[in-house]
């Protein structure tokens, strides 16, 4: 049934690719949700919320709103940044989890410009946009997630990845964040609720942002989307903040609005994303970007990897240093002596 190659073919885009592209390894994605899926109390955010408490604890320090100019280097290692007011900031080692396309393309310094390459455009993974809306639902029972498919699956990713256009009949992605999984979950329809609508887009936000024409067009074809399952949304514009491709390239600079860094099209994209440790030793990669890829848990992964190699790294040169100030004498024979009678 067609229906259920575009049901199972969706999995493709949980990490910004095309099914008709994207190695069928993917398809594990599907088997993994059999065993659940499951959400943070207190949403997402929570997560970076709880790192932050722990690492307080532990005497790390946050500088939150604080623009990075560069990553310095000195004699080819990675020593600390330098903040748009001038500050510089020493380190051991420096952990980078924005886009591997910005070291590249030379946003972070000339020192790490070698450290990883930039994701060419047309290696890009999905951007979208997106809908953040406060209104009330009618029409269609929703439950926490829902997925209303466009009618033509192969023209909506041809429309994205090869015409670098928004799809004439998008499927639209909903997220309903005050429900729960099942319809008696139903939030009160008084005073309206959280709702996030999606849809596919290229990243092309740094070459040929959407015109507000086009966003509006897209905005009505969403809406088509939803009305032929029987979905209505009504909010005021107010209460409807909208997001496109250059939003995203402006807040992940070098991206172009790609969320999920380099797309995983051919049985090898996986293995061409960086690693922990980047070309610069003391430099270090994690995000949605790098190894082992895109999503908040892999990204979370990634952190792990990264934090391990800093240990790693450190364990191995403090081994370095013991063995070099203890190293014992080259044997030698000693000339002269006593005789005996």
């Amino acid at each position: 049934d067609p229906r259920l190659h575009q049901l199972f073919g969706r999995y493709a885009t949980y990490c910004g690719s095309s099914p008709f592209d994207a190695p069928a390894t993917l398809m594990l994605v599907a088997h993994v949700e059999q065993a659940g899926v499951w959400r943070v109390r207190g949403g997402m955010h929570e997560i970076a919320a709880s790192m932050q408490r722990m690492s307080e604890r532990h005497g790390a320090v946050f500088r939150f709103g604080s623009g990075v100019r560069e990553i310095v280097a000195e004699r080819g290692r990675a020593r600390g940044v330098r903040l748009d007011d001038g500050d510089v900031l020493e380190a051991d080692a420096v952990v980078f989890n924005g886009d591997v396309s910005a070291l590249g393309t030379g946003l972070l310094g000339a020192d790490v410009v070698d450290a990883a390459p930039a994701v060419p455009a047309h290696k890009r993974s999905l951007s979208a946009v997106t809908w953040n809306i406060v209104g009330l639902a009618r029409g269609f029972p929703l439950v926490r997630h829902n997925v209303f498919f466009g009618a033509d699956c192969a023209d909506e990713f041809a429309a994205v990845f090869d015409r670098g256009t928004t799809p004439a009949d998008p499927t639209v992605y909903v997220c309903a964040q005050d429900r729960g999984d099942g319809e008696s979950d139903d939030p009160a329809a008084t005073a309206g609720e959280r709702l996030f609508c999606l849809v596919n887009a290229p990243a092309s936000g740094d070459s040929s942002p959407m015109t507000p024409p086009e966003v509006a067009r897209c905005s009505e074809r969403m809406r088509q989307v939803l009305a032929r399952a029987g979905l209505s949304i009504e909010a005021t514009p107010a209460n409807v903040v909208t997001t496109t491709p250059t939003d995203f390239a402006r807040l992940f600079p070098a991206t172009g609005g790609a969320l999920y860094g380099q797309a995983s099209h051919g049985w090898a994209a996986s293995f061409s994303r960086p690693g922990a440790r980047s070309k610069v030793p003391g430099l270090y990669l994690a995000g949605g970007s790098v190894h082992p890829g895109p999503g908040v848990p892999m990204a979370a992964l990634s952190g792990r990897l990264a934090a391990a190699s800093v240990q790693a790294d450190r364990s191995a040169a403090m081994r370095r240093t013991r063995s070099a100030s203890t190293s014992t004498s080259r044997a030698a024979a000693t000339p002269g002596g006593t005789s005996m009678p």
